[in-house]
C-alpha cells in the first residue's frame, strides 16, 4: 500500500510540473467533437478494411502479399488523421486563441510564448499517439500475414512522426503570425489545401515504397535518410523560433532566435554536403550541375533570410539592450544576430561571403575557366546584395521621412524592384523589334534569370558576359556601400555599454511584419 501511495504522490508532483497549456489543451482536445469523430471513423474504417480486405484477399492471405496491401490501407487511414486533422486542428486552436483575445490574457501571466507553443504542440502529439495506439492492433494483425516487412513498416511509421511534428509546428507558426480577417480566411483555406496536397504526395509515394525492399545495407540509403531527418529537425527548430517570436512582446528580442536557427541550418546544410562527399567520394560532387545546384540552394536560402533580416527597423528597445552580453568578445560575436535591419544586412553579407569559400573547398575545380558553376554562384550573390542592399537603403531613407514605414513596406519595395528588373528588359518589345536587340542587351543585366542562363552556357568558346558582370558588380557595390555606414553604426551600438541608449536611433513604430 505504501508503494501505491508513494507512486500516487510522485504522479501528483509530476503533473504539477507539466505545462499548464498542455494539460488544458489535452483535456479540451480529448473531449472535443473533432477528436471523437476522427477516432471513431478511424476505428470503423480500419475494421471495414480488415473484414473486406480479408475476404477480398482469399488465398493470397497465405501465399500472396496481403500483409503489405492491408498495411497500405491502414496507413492511408492513419495518414488522414495525423497529416491533416491534427495539424489543422492545432492551427485552428491557436487561431481561436488570437480571435478570442485569449493570448492577451496569457501574456500577462507567467507563461512564456515558448510554453504556449510547446503546450499546443505536445497536445497535438498526444492525439497522434492515441491515433497510433488505435491503429496498432490492426497493424499487428497484418504482421501475421505474408508480405509484411517489419523494417519498412517501422521506417514508415517513424518518418510519419517526424512529418507530423514538422507539419504541426508549421501550422502553429502560421497561426502565430498576426493577420487581418480577410487574409485569415484565405490563409485558413490555403493551410487546409496545403495539408491535402502533402497528404496526396504521401499517398502517391507510400504504395511505391511498399513495393520495394528497403535497402538497409546500402550507405547511400542511410545518408539520404539522415539528411531528411536533419533537415526536418532543423526546420522544426526554425518554425518554433518564428512562432515564438510572433507571440513575443514587440519590445522584446524577436530576431536573435530566428537568425540563430537560420545559421544552424546553414551550417548543417554544408556539413551534410561535406559528410556525403566524404562517405560517397569526391566523384559524386565533381559535376558542374551538382556544384551549381548545391550553391543555388544555399544562396537562395540566405537571400530569403536576409530579405526579412535586413528590412527590420534599426531601433532596438532598452529591453533588448539589457540582454546584450557583457564582454566585448561576446558582444562582437552576437552583433549580427541582434535585432536591427543594419545588423540584419551584416548578417546576410557574412553568410554570403562564406558560400564561395565553402564551394571552393567542397568543389575544388568550381572556378576553372571551363566550369561555370563558380561564376553562377558569384552572379547569384551579386544579385542578392544588389536588390536587398538597395531596397534596405531605400527603406531606411523612407523611415527618416515617416515613422509609419514598416518592415512589410520595405519588403514590398524590394519585391517590386525585383519584378521591375525582371520585366523592364522586355518592355522595348512594345515599340517594335528592329532596335530591340541592343536595348535588350543593355537592360538584361537587371534580369537575374536571363543572366544566370547566360552564365550556364559559359565554355571555352562562349566566354563570360563581361560587361554585364561589371555592371552587376557595380550595382552590388553601390548596394553594399549604402549599407556600410548603417552596419558600422549597428556594430558600434552593440559594442558600447549594453544598457546605454542610442543617440542615433529614433524609435519608429515597433517592428511588425
Amino acid at each position: 500500500m505504501s508503494t501505491l501511495v508513494r507512486a500516487n504522490a510522485w504522479l501528483e508532483n509530476v503533473s504539477d510540473r507539466l505545462n499548464p497549456i498542455l494539460v488544458k489543451e489535452t483535456r479540451q482536445a480529448l473531449k472535443s467533437r473533432q477528436f471523437i469523430v476522427t477516432f471513431l471513423l478511424m476505428l470503423i474504417a480500419a475494421w471495414l478494411i480488415s473484414v473486406f480486405g480479408t475476404l477480398a484477399a482469399g488465398d493470397s492471405l497465405e501465399f500472396g502479399s496481403a500483409g503489405r496491401d492491408l498495411f497500405t490501407s491502414y496507413f492511408v487511414v492513419l495518414a488522414l488523421a495525423i497529416f491533416v486533422v491534427v495539424p489543422y486542428s492545432a492551427y485552428r486552436g491557436l487561431l481561436n486563441e488570437r480571435d478570442q483575445t485569449t493570448l492577451e490574457l496569457l501574456n500577462i501571466t507567467s507563461l512564456s510564448p515558448r510554453q504556449l507553443i510547446w503546450g499546443k504542440l505536445w497536445s497535438a502529439m498526444a492525439q497522434v499517439f492515441i491515433f497510433y495506439s488505435a491503429i496498432a492492433p490492426f497493424i499487428a494483425f497484418t504482421s501475421m500475414l505474408q508480405g509484411f516487412d517489419v523494417s519498412l513498416v517501422a521506417f514508415s511509421l517513424g518518418i510519419s512522426i517526424l512529418v507530423t511534428l514538422c507539419l504541426t509546428m508549421f501550422t502553429l507558426m502560421l497561426a502565430a503570425i498576426p493577420q487581418n480577417k480577410h487574409l485569415q480566411g484565405l490563409m485558413t483555406g490555403a493551410v487546409f489545401l496545403g495539408l491535402l496536397f502533402v497528404l496526396s504526395m504521401i499517398f502517391s509515394a507510400v504504395p511505391l515504397m511498399l513495393m520495394e525492399t528497403m535497402p538497409v545495407e546500402e550507405k547511400e540509403f542511410w545518408i539520404v535518410v539522415g539528411s531528411i531527418v536533419v533537415a526536418g529537425l532543423s526546420f522544426f527548430f526554425l518554425f518554433t523560433q518564428i512562432a515564438t517570436a510572433h507571440l513575443t512582446f514587440d519590445a522584446d528580442n524577436r530576431s536573435t532566435g530566428i537568425r540563430i536557427a537560420c545559421t544552424v541550418q546553414f551550417v548543417l546544410y554544408w556539413s551534410v554536403m561535406a559528410f556525403a562527399q566524404f562517405m560517397l567520394g569526391s566523384s559524386t560532387f565533381s559535376s558542374s550541375v551538382g556544384a551549381a545546384f548545391t550553391a543555388t540552394w544555399a544562396v537562395l536560402y540566405m537571400a530569403i533570410c536576409g530579405f526579412f533580416a535586413a528590412t527590420e527597423s534599426d531601433f532596438v528597445s532598452r529591453r533588448v539592450r539589457r540582454g546584450i552580453p557583457k564582454t566585448e568578445l561576446l558582444r562582437m560575436l552576437a552583433t549580427p544576430f541582434l535585432p536591427g535591419g543594419h545588423r540584419g544586412f551584416l548578417y546576410l553579407v557574412l553568410h554570403l561571403a562564406l558560400i564561395p569559400v565553402i564551394l571552393k573547398w567542397v568543389f575544388v575545380d568550381s572556378f576553372n575557366a571551363s566550369h561555370w558553376e563558380g561564376w553562377w554562384t558569384i552572379t547569384f550573390l551579386l544579385y542578392v546584395v544588389a536588390y536587398i542592399g538597395l531596397g534596405a537603403a531605400f527603406g531606411r531613407a523612407l523611415r527618416r521621412l515617416s515613422a509609419e514605414v514598416r518592415p512589410m513596406h520595405v519588403r514590398v519595395i524590394i519585391f517590386i524592384m525585383f519584378a521591375m528588373g525582371t520585366v523592364v528588359p522586355y518592355l522595348p518589345l512594345l515599340f517594335g523589334t528592329r532596335e530591340y536587340e541592343w536595348i535588350y542587351r543593355m537592360l538584361r543585366v537587371m534580369n537575374p534569370i536571363v543572366m544566370l542562363e547566360l552564365i550556364s552556357r559559359t565554355t571555352y568558346t562562349n566566354g563570360l558576359p563581361t560587361s554585364e558582370l561589371i555592371a552587376l558588380g557595380a550595382a552590388a557595390g553601390v548596394g553594399l556601400l549604402l549599407n556600410v555606414r548603417p552596419m558600422w553604426i549597428g556594430f558600434c551600438e552593440v559594442m558600447r555599454q549594453p544598457v546605454s541608449p542610442s543617440p542615433t536611433s529614433k524609435p519608429p513604430a515597433e517592428q511588425s511584419a
